[in-house]
């Protein structure tokens, strides 16, 4: 069988989940898959920049690396900067072509993506995961490299048994920003200080917050609200470098240390964190139900 090509596209969280996804479906299918990890707006940082190597268990037929060569040429997104020249490309190299744009409909539709890749040499670009993975998959796939776990340490070096985790997200998601206000955050946070005052007289333990965000506005309201108790980065959040997606991966290993994470709605990043820790999860949500858009078995959800 010819192997298969999975692109993640998306932000960390997506491209996690993505990943995640295509490896449960090739062990459990003895599927052929190479997914691959292309640099592009949004994500310019390599995943050898992140990430160890993969080793999976057994005999898999799965692999998950940077683009190479012709691959960062062929499989990028076609777009009018690139004059769509890997729209051809893509046609000419795979019998089967499923985008990005597709896959949420075809996950409304039950599509069996299995049956489609049997017969290989498809092409699947894809930032939303198309079939049940468990968090074990992903804390196999993704072990941050001795960098990043340097600032994962160094972020968690103040973290109580008592810490929670606040994950708002801001900038360019307007689901966020319309239904996660930082009102409701902060309910939740003195909820949760309210409710850890005896812990902390019977164990010392003392209670702090960790805070997740890529807004500069929400660092300093919750520092001037909470003083020392809130633990954060001092680096400015962007994707457009390699060390803006470093200390982004911090951010999300921090949160899976935590006792508990509050995430903003629509977002994949804090939900991921809660996979990659088991710990559980509560997303923020003005009149919503605080459903998750996963598709992970065995993840703590509330």
């Amino acid at each position: 069988m010819r192997e298969n090509t999975i692109v993640l596209e998306g932000g960390l969280g997506n491209r996690m989940r993505v990943a995640a996804s295509a490896y449960a479906m090739s062990r459990e299918a003895n599927i052929p898959l190479r997914v691959v990890w292309t640099a592009q707006w949004g994500m310019r940082c390599r995943f050898d920049e992140l990430f160890e190597p993969v080793a999976v268990p057994g005999d898999t037929p799965f692999c998950l690396r940077d683009a190479e060569g012709w691959e960062r040429a062929v499989l990028a997104r076609p777009r009018l900067s690139n004059m769509y020249a890997p729209r051809v490309l893509q046609r000419l190299c795979f019998s089967k072509i499923i985008l990005a744009p597709q896959v949420w409909h075809l996950n409304q539709e039950g599509f069996d993506y299995r049956d489609w890749m049997r017969r290989g040499g498809c092409m699947l670009a894809a930032y939303r995961d198309f079939c049940d993975w468990d968090a074990a998959d992903l804390r196999l796939l993704f072990r941050p490299n001795a960098t990043v776990q340097r600032l994962i340490d160094a972020r968690c070096s103040r973290f109580t048994a008592d810490t929670i985790g606040i994950h708002i997200r801001r900038t360019d998601h307007r689901q966020a920003i319309d239904e996660s206000p930082l009102e409701l955050f902060v309910e939740a946070i003195e909820r949760e200080r309210e409710a850890s005052s005896c812990t902390t007289l019977r164990h010392g333990d003392t209670f702090r917050i960790y805070l997740a965000t890529d807004d500069e506005a929400t660092k300093d309201a919750l520092r001037s609200r909470y003083g020392s108790s809130v633990i954060m980065s001092d680096a400015e959040a962007t994707r457009e470098s390699a060390d803006g997606i470093r200390d982004a991966l911090a951010e999300m290993f921090a949160l899976s240390r935590t006792r508990r994470i509050y995430g903003s709605a629509g977002s994949t990043f804090s939900p991921i964190a809660a996979a990659l820790g088991n710990v559980p999860i509560t997303i923020v949500q003005r009149d919503g139900d605080g459903t998750i858009d996963l598709r992970c078995r065995n993840m703590c959800r509330t």
